[in-house]
């Protein structure tokens, strides 16, 4: 069988009650009641148990426990026989700010923090046990704002029957230990090292086996409690019966409800007390009427203030004499309303305190930055300015006097990438080329130290047609080779100024012949180049398709890096869009193009 609701609150001393009296170790037959819902009389405020009429409802029983092993201990012993009861107010008085019900004080070790410590220490009862660091599941979880744990109801088909013990842990000293918790009330956390409360690190729940009763007929006893009234040269004083188990609670008006309960083997007597209210026993303070000292005499203090003022170096002084009584507030003698009386005088200010006020702020005056000279090529541009500094310093009367300084300053300036934007590309070998016989333009050309660009293949090259449309070609690398307008490497073949008519080459002004007597070529990515490309001379293996038809010789698909023939680079030549050069290149000789690719 089950135990009801729990029957007392446990301190944190080692073998004793809340009131005191010894606790009887297990392996012994103990009284303790049990009772329903229906059958107790009890007060309950906000789900906690305060008070219970135990002498006509309640069924007596004894229980049969097994012994604990050595590490079982006194401390659980105990709980199981009686548990604790559930309100905040029954906690030890080094207990009394904390939030949540305490059961045992135990230090803290490594040990306590492992199930095995505690399903070991509680084996007599088969206990099985689970540690939580916030949200226990079906278990329970933190409440309080992490200051404590609430269990939740115990399930069929869960190791045992009931919860056995609760350990809560807290900061490092010590650890909140309840055995038979209640499942719904709020178990506290320990205090830290700073005497707050802590929030709750982890806790460990074991559930286990309930013990056996029997029932035996209790000891019928009485409750009795007396006090002395304070007075204000002690405090007042209070004897309780060392037969029961004593809760108390705050009442009204500083008053505090002891309640008395039974102890295990024990009941009271029909229609005995079991509650009393006394008053505050506090010895009676100074501030008591009875107690009241001698009004104190009135307080005057007199204190002078100099305001000064730097413009007119003028200084006031101001005397004020404060005159504060006493008068009692109903518990002691506390300072009243202060009159004052003030008076004021003028006076010229000293040289020294007019070396108090501040000095004008020093005055930093600068000139704008002003570039040095750059040419292509340099990244950086040098700036200077001109600083003058003003300082203010008092002179022996105590007047501030200026004086002046001036400096330059120089500066490195990164160029702008629209600064470097301005000078042209840089050309290499430029011209055109015959791979087989297909005619290319064959290129390289460097941006101007400096510049960036964000892609591999940023350049654009335009062949200028001054009769009509351009031929341009987007996204080529630095440097490369390209088919020349009109030109193609795969079957049918073709090259600028011919075409294929009936199976055989014949020439037109058409497919970008105006390339083949020498054409302007703008190579741009923000800086341009511009330069004059001669199409290969007429004799040039590439020049012209053969004559009568045919398919001609096949062309390699990936030619490897090429000769450029015949190129001359001109002299610069500003166009828009930004600087550029102009190369003029001269004819290439079909002799010249073989001597190039023949060496």
């Amino acid at each position: 069988m089950r135990l009801g609701a729990p029957l007392g609150v446990r301190r944190a001393s080692a073998r004793r009650w809340d009131d005191g009296t010894p606790r009887v170790p297990l392996g012994r037959r103990h009284l303790v009641c049990r009772w329903d819902d229906d059958a107790l009389g009890a007060s309950v405020r906000d789900g906690v148990l305060m008070r219970a009429d135990w002498g006509r409802n309640a069924v007596p029983y004894v229980r049969k426990r097994k012994p604990f092993n050595v590490l079982a201990g006194v401390a659980l012993a105990a709980s199981l026989i009686v548990a604790p009861l559930v309100a905040t107010s029954a906690s030890a008085t080094e207990d009394a700010d904390l939030v949540g019900v305490v059961g045992e004080w135990e230090n803290s070790t490594s040990e306590t923090n492992k199930e095995s410590y505690w399903e070991e220490r509680y084996k007599e009862f088969n206990a099985v046990c689970y540690s939580h660091a916030s949200d226990g599941g079906a278990h329970g979880g933190l409440s309080d704002g992490k200051k404590t744990v609430t269990l939740k109801p115990f399930q069929q088909g869960w190791p045992g029957d009931e919860w056995v013990v609760l350990v809560v842990k807290g900061g490092n000293e010590k650890i909140n230990v309840i055995e038979r918790p209640t499942a719904g009330v709020a178990y506290a956390s320990p205090l830290n090292g700073g005497g707050q409360q802590a929030d709750v690190s982890h806790w460990i729940v074991c559930k286990g086996d309930a013990p056996e009763e029997d029932p035996t007929e209790p000891t019928i006893v009485t409750p009795t409690l007396e006090f002395t009234e304070p007075s204000c040269d002690a405090a007042g004083e209070i004897t309780k019966s060392d037969n029961v188990l004593w809760t108390s609670a705050p009442g009204a008006d500083g008053s505090t409800v002891w309640t008395a309960t039974p102890k295990d083997g024990t009941k009271f007597a029909p229609n005995a007390k079991t509650e009393w209210t006394v008053p505050a026993l506090d010895q009676l303070p100074a501030s008591h009427e009875d107690c009241r000292p001698d009004q104190p005499p009135a307080v005057v203090t007199t204190s002078h203030a100099t305001d000064f003022d730097c413009e007119s170096v003028t200084a006031t002084v101001t005397t004020t004499t404060t005159t504060t009584p006493y008068v009692w507030n109903g518990e002691a003698w506390v300072p009243g309303t202060a009159t004052e009386e003030v008076t004021t005088a003028e006076r010229e200010m000293t040289a020294d305190e007019k070396m108090d006020c501040p000095l004008p702020d020093t005055k930093v005056e600068y000139t704008a930055w002003e570039d040095g000279e750059w040419e292509c090529g340099d990244t950086q541009v040098t700036q200077t300015r001109e600083v003058t500094t003003t300082v203010y310093e008092y002179d022996q009367q105590g007047n501030p006097t200026p004086s002046s300084s001036t400096v330059v300053e120089t500066q490195d300036r990164d160029l702008t990438q629209e600064e470097i934007a301005e000078c042209p590309l840089l050309p290499g070998e430029i011209g055109s080329v015959c791979i087989g016989d297909v005619p290319y333009l064959g290129y390289e050309v460097l941006l101007p130290e400096g510049y960036e660009v964000d892609s591999e293949t940023p350049v654009r090259i335009t062949f200028v047609n001054p009769d009509g449309e351009d031929y341009v070609v987007e996204n080529q690398p630095l440097a490369g080779t390209l088919l020349w307008p009109g030109a193609s490497a795969t079957a049918p073949k073709m090259w600028p100024g011919w075409a294929l008519v009936d199976g055989e080459y014949v020439q037109t002004e058409g497919n970008y012949a105006w390339t083949r007597e020498g054409v302007a070529v703008e190579f741009h990515v923000n800086p341009d180049y511009e330069t004059a490309i001669t199409y290969p001379e007429a004799t040039a293996l590439c020049a012209n398709p053969p004559i009568g038809g045919g398919d001609p010789t096949p062309t390699p698909s990936a030619p490897p890096a090429l000769a450029v023939t015949g190129a001359d680079v001109s002299p610069v030549v500003p166009i828009a869009g930004g600087a550029a050069l102009l190369l003029g290149l001269a004819a290439l000789a079909i002799a010249a193009y073989r001597r190039k690719v023949t060496s």
